[in-house]
């Protein structure tokens, strides 16, 4: 390796020289951190039999809403770039079982904060017959197995960066699980005067997370919140068998999801 001698290099300098930002120690720990990262999520579903699929970069429909579409000139047709991989994946899943997609996704969010990347990598599993406690299990088990891996094999760099390993260290099945109901009164208890039937928002997330030290599963949101292919509670309509893990120290959703509804009738 060929890192930068040990005199300290402001950013400033470093963005003007980017080729040099690689060989800056807190970039290389990133990047080693990243890439092992990658490792365990395939790792994780490899070793559960899931079948990688990859899904298409361009496509010709969106999925995740057209306000945040790239749009792309496709020899004088429209495609834009992939939101998510989900449509492919789903069709996929009732011919293999089970099966995801790793790789990028792309959202026209023109703001700048921590939360919002137009570029960036997302896991995708799809499994044929799983039920909302399937897919809560599962979500569980793959944050777990990834930040373990990571703590053992590069507890190093996680230093270089400065993180705190100990609160990482927490995060060990199995994680709280909350109604979005019981969320709901998490956030009246702080002072907040948040409706009943509203979406979360990250203040509201950062509240309800901080109540935890570990991530926080909250399941069953109301059908106004949810995408059209989420299936209904059948113990109460209005809510739908969704979940989202929300991560403590401000990081708020780090994985969606839910039971898909399988009834023609409801999709049409």
């Amino acid at each position: 390796t060929y890192p930068l001698g040990k005199k300290a290099h402001g950013s400033d300098f470093l963005l003007k020289n980017r080729h040099l930002w690689l060989r800056s120690r807190k970039q290389w720990a990133n990047l080693r951190i990243r890439s092992e990262v990658i490792k365990a999520v395939r790792d994780f579903f490899d070793n559960r039999d899931f079948t990688l699929v990859d899904a298409p970069i361009l496509t010709a429909s969106a999925c995740e809403g057209t306000s945040t579409l790239f749009e792309v000139n496709y020899f004088g047709d429209k495609a834009y770039l992939s939101q998510s991989g989900q449509l492919y994946l789903e069709a996929t899943a009732m011919a293999f079982g089970k099966v995801y997609c790793f790789g990028p996704t792309f959202r026209a969010e023109k703001s700048k904060t921590r939360k919002h990347l137009t570029e960036f990598w997302m896991a995708e599993p799809e499994v044929a017959y799983a039920d909302l406690g399937d897919i809560m299990k599962l979500a569980e088990e793959l944050v777990t197995e990834i930040v373990q891996k990571v703590l053992k094999k590069k507890k190093g760099d996680l230093e270089i960066l400065g993180r705190d390993t100990t609160k990482l260290e927490k995060i060990t099945p199995s994680f709280p699980r909350i109604s979005y109901t019981e969320a709901i009164e998490i956030l009246k208890r702080s002072g907040s005067d948040f409706k009943w039937g509203d979406d979360f928002g990250a203040p509201h997330e950062t509240i309800i997370s901080s109540n935890f030290d570990k991530p926080v599963l909250v399941h069953r949101f109301p059908t106004e919140t949810k995408a059209f292919y989420m299936k209904k509670d059948p113990q109460d309509p209005r809510l739908t068998l969704s979940v989202d893990m929300l991560a403590s120290e401000g990081y708020g959703e780090i994985v969606g999801g839910g039971q898909r509804d399988e009834e023609l009738s409801h999709l049409e």
